[in-house]
C-alpha cells in the first residue's frame, strides 16, 4: 500500500493488552488535535477532550466500565464528551472524532480500543470522578497506548462483497 492513511485504517485493531511505556504529551496533543478536526453537526464542535494519564484516575475509570478494565494498563484514557444542548448532531460528532483518535493514534504506533459511554452504567460516576461539567455527556472512553504487535490479532472481517451493492439493493 502507498497511502499511509489508507494503510493504518487497514491494520488499526481493538487492543486490550498495553505494555508499560509512557506515552509522549506532543504525541498526545497531536492526537487531540486530529480528534478536533473531526466533522460536526452544523460545525458546532460542542466536544471536550479529557486525556487521563494518572495511573490513579485510570485505574478508578477501569473499576467503574465493565468493559474497559484493560484502560489502566494503556498509557492514557481519552474521554470524548459532548455538550448535547449545544450540538446537533452529538452522537456522530463523537462517533468521528473517536475514529480520528484511532487513526492518528495508530499513526503513531499506539494501539486503542473505543468504549461506549452513552447512558451507561458507569458513566455517571466517570463524570463525578473527572468534575465534568453539568452540560456535558460523556459519549466514549478510549485506552490509548503501547502494545506488543506480536500479542495482538485482527479479528475476522466481511469481504468487501458482502457489504458492498452498487446503485440498488
Amino acid at each position: 500500500m502507498s497511502n499511509e492513511t489508507i494503510q493504518n485504517i487497514k491494520e488499526r485493531r481493538s487492543v486490550r493488552k498495553y505494555i508499560d511505556k509512557k506515552i509522549p504529551e506532543e504525541t498526545l496533543k497531536e492526537i487531540i488535535d486530529c480528534a478536533r478536526l473531526a466533522p460536526t453537526g452544523n460545525n458546532r464542535q460542542a466536544w471536550s477532550f479529557l486525556v487521563i494519564t494518572d495511573d490513579e484516575i485510570k485505574n478508578k475509570i477501569a473499576s467503574y466500565a465493565r468493559y474497559g478494565r484493560f484502560i489502566e494498563e494503556a498509557g492514557a484514557c481519552i474521554a470524548v464528551f459532548v455538550n448535547q444542548d449545544k450540538a446537533t448532531t452529538p452522537m456522530q460528532d463523537a462517533a468521528a472524532a473517536t475514529e480520528n483518535i484511532m487513526i492518528a493514534a495508530k499513526s503513531h504506533d499506539l494501539g486503542t480500543c473505543w468504549v461506549n459511554s452513552y447512558q451507561k452504567e458507569h458513566s455517571p460516576k466517570i463524570k463525578e470522578l473527572v468534575n465534568c461539567p453539568q452540560e456535558m455527556e460523556l459519549m466514549t472512553l478510549m485506552s490509548v497506548g503501547y502494545y506488543d504487535e506480536n500479542d495482538v490479532s485482527m479479528p475476522a472481517k466481511k469481504f468487501l462483497s458482502e457489504v458492498m451493492v452498487w446503485d440498488k439493493f
